[in-house]
């Protein structure tokens, strides 16, 4: 990750070479220009809007030509010239993971020749000379305070394009990394030398100094979000809380509330007394369980906004607070317990009667519960939810992205939904897959035992998975078929075991998620009981890192206890394996361009399946029928979508098979839409050419000529 950190840095040292022959570096353009290769504009104008060659550039524009907005495999091209050009020693990059961009319309740091300061240039060559050599302490504050006052730089480019240049001191004061480091508390706006400078030292010690990974964090926060202006609430959160501010000060609350009981941050994880859930009933509720008890919970505002539960003396006399009719069954030395209803603004209120007595509450309970082993409802604690109390970072991106907020029924024992029996006929219900198809997806897993499905966007990766995975197991219990996902900052400590910082200052060992359900799975080996581990977006990860020594383990022969291995982590000669009754499969979107290949030494573990859009199976055509398509609507969209489809597959330089769209766009979830000429138009509007103009960015016109063919008339 971050491979294009090193050539760089070494670009950059010869960048500086060529101060004084700047000839040199517009040769190099010029020359990738001729080959065909993406570079910034090479023109000037005079004052008469005469057009002349460039005659001298900036270290800054020169690297934006591998900075702007063009492909991926175009980037490396670029590269892959100037290394051989210039003998640079550094790899060309797999990955950009954490690279800001310049807009390709605006990818010069300098204006034309007849408006251009004669000492335009030279500027940006001290500043960048600077940086190369230095961090922000190191760059003269006059210097960059000219610098952004500068026709075409300001702040947010300059910043930009010093981290491309020293990535390890700068940070880019983009607006996805300025509204990324906002949410996480840091206040400050950059406008001048000296705000920059307080602002990188605050998000230094409020996220770390691995800028590389705060700019990519900062990138998934926008994105995922999917609205790069106005920060919005994920699902269910957006259900709860009014705005981010009131999410975050309830999570803080929660913090609060597990500290007053008496549990550490390093500990929350893995005590099993506590129990985060998402039950929804008539109302959505975020609950914190304690022991047998429910502590604090938020919920929909109710006719009369009192939104929150907190647990209390019963009977108290406080201020806009009212009690359920009866108490808690149990009593502590005699005194009766109950849940107070307040407003939200009362409980967050340092000062208010109810937050003291709420706190006061919390010193009971913690006494009550300190000796349990285990709540009622730790089966149904979110992980996620619960890391989110004490981990600001992950919990700024996930209140944007949002989390599953499954129906959850403490009589159930499967996060909400009844354990339901599946045969291979009622696994197959709704694939769009042939009998046959289906037996050899099953047949790969059970005699490879890892397998991964591969395909564009849309072909029902991720459902198929899930069936699969409950035809092997014969039900859906959760605890047999676990599902998680993979990103670009996910590790083997999250996924194995590691050493994780505690508020005291040492360190904890904690064993990940692929760890526990092994151990579990261990418990049932003698049995056969199958066991199925699903990833998606398998290859969004660092497979090499994430999986570390388990990359022989997970080998269908290498299975079982006599070959165990110690772990990076071992604990006094413990060693680890995984049974034979473990089952692994991965997902991969093979349109998505941010992803690097995937290891291939984890490729020869796993047997690949592609699937692949199905607006030609009977099944497919039968399922829009029983949802009350027209005939000629089904019919608009298999011609349609296959003729789109033959285009994607044709352009086989920018995309090819792997990008064409898949089937579930067209399959929505709820049974309360209906499947007319409106709703076929909002799916084509809102999903299909959004991911069109993504395909061919630098295509308007191929993009209006697929979005007219789809919406033409019957």
């Amino acid at each position: 990750m971050f491979t294009w950190v090193q050539i760089h840095q070494e670009a950059i040292r010869k960048l500086l070479e060529h101060r004084n022959n700047q000839e040199e570096l517009l040769s190099a353009l010029r020359e990738m220009q001729a080959r065909g290769l993406k570079v910034v504009s090479l023109d000037d104008y005079t004052e008469t809007r005469q057009t002349i060659p460039l005659t001298e550039i900036d270290p800054l524009t020169f690297f934006a030509t591998f900075n702007r907005n063009i492909t991926d495999s175009n980037r490396r091209e670029n590269w892959r010239f100037v290394k051989e050009r210039w003998g640079l020693t550094a790899a060309i990059p797999e990955d950009f993971h954490g690279l800001p961009l310049f807009d390709n319309r605006a990818s010069r740091l300098f204006p034309y020749a007849w408006e251009r300061d004669k000492d335009h240039i030279p500027r940006l060559w001290r500043i960048a000379a600077a940086a190369a050599n230095g961090g922000i302490e190191d760059i003269d504050a006059t210097l960059f305070n000219e610098c952004i006052r500068l026709k075409c730089v300001k702040i947010g480019l300059l910043s930009i394009a010093l981290f491309w240049i020293n990535p390890d001191r700068f940070l880019p004061y983009d607006s996805k990394t300025a509204a990324f480091t906002k949410i996480n508390g840091v206040a400050i706006e950059a406008r001048d030398y000296e705000s920059y400078r307080k602002w990188m030292t605050e998000v230094s010690e409020r996220l770390g100094t691995n800028n590389m990974q705060i700019s990519h964090d900062a990138h998934l926060f926008a994105t995922r979000s999917g609205n790069k202006t106005e920060k919005k609430l994920g699902s269910p959160f957006n259900d709860l809380f009014a705005t981010i501010e009131e999410a975050n000060t309830a999570f803080d609350l929660l913090g609060v509330a597990l500290t007053r009981l008496g549990v550490s941050e390093e500990k929350a994880d893995t005590d099993e007394r506590i129990a985060l859930t998402l039950p929804k009933g008539g109302t959505l509720k975020m609950r914190l369980n304690f022991g047998n008890w429910a502590i604090l919970t938020f919920m929909t505002k109710r006719n009369d906004a009192q939104n929150v539960q907190f647990l209390c003396r019963n009977g108290q006399d406080l201020a806009q607070v009212s009690f359920y009719q009866e108490p808690f069954a149990e009593r502590i030395n005699g005194t009766e317990f109950n849940l107070a209803h307040v407003p939200f603004e009362v409980i967050q209120d340092l000062t208010s009667a109810a937050r003291i007595e709420f706190e006061s509450s919390l010193e009971q309970a913690a006494k009550r519960f300190e000796h349990w082993n285990s709540s009622p409802w730790r089966d149904l604690n979110n992980r996620e939810l619960l890391s989110m109390v004490f981990d600001r970072r992950k919990r700024a991106i996930l209140l944007q992205t949002g989390i599953s907020a499954a129906e959850v029924d403490p009589m159930r024992p499967n996060g909400g939904d009844e354990i339901k029996r599946y045969d291979k006929k009622a696994a197959m219900e709704g694939l769009f897959l042939s009998e046959n198809q289906f037996d050899e997806m099953l047949a790969a897993l059970k005699e490879k035992k890892n397998v991964i499905l591969q395909g564009a966007p849309g072909v029902g990766k991720t459902y198929v998975a899930r069936r699969l995975a409950y035809a092997l197991v014969g039900s859906n219990d959760a605890r047999q078929a676990e599902v998680i996902q993979f990103h670009q900052s996910y590790s083997y400590e999250d996924f194995i075991q590691g050493f994780r910082p505690t508020v005291a200052g040492h360190f904890d060992l904690k064993d990940g998620l692929f760890y526990e359900f092994c151990r579990r799975a261990q418990s049932e080996e003698a049995s056969g009981k199958p066991y199925v581990f699903i990833i998606d977006e398998i290859n969004r990860g660092n497979l090499s890192k994430i999986f570390g020594e388990l990359m022989m383990l997970i080998e269908a022969d290498k299975r079982g206890k006599e070959h165990a291995i110690p772990l990076a982590y071992c604990r006094n000669g413990e060693k680890f394996y995984i049974p034979g009754n473990v089952y692994l499969i991965g997902m991969m979107n093979t349109a998505d361009r941010s992803l690097a290949m995937v290891d291939y030494a984890l490729r020869r573990r796993f047997r690949f399946i592609t699937l692949k859009p199905a607006f030609s199976s009977e099944v497919f055509v039968q399922f829009l029928k029983e949802r009350g398509a027209s005939t000629e609507l089904i019919r608009q969209i298999v011609t349609r979508m296959a003729a789109l489809n033959a285009v994607v597959h044709a352009d086989g330089k920018n995309l090819g098979p792997g990008y064409q769209i898949g089937h579930s766009y067209f399959c929505p979830a709820g049974t309360d839409v209906r499947l007319d000429d409106a709703w076929y138009r909002r799916v084509i509007e809102s999903e299909i050419v959004p991911l069109l103009e993504e395909y061919w960015f630098d295509d308007e016109q191929k993009v209006k000529q697929q979005h007219e063919a789809l919406l033409a008339p019957a």
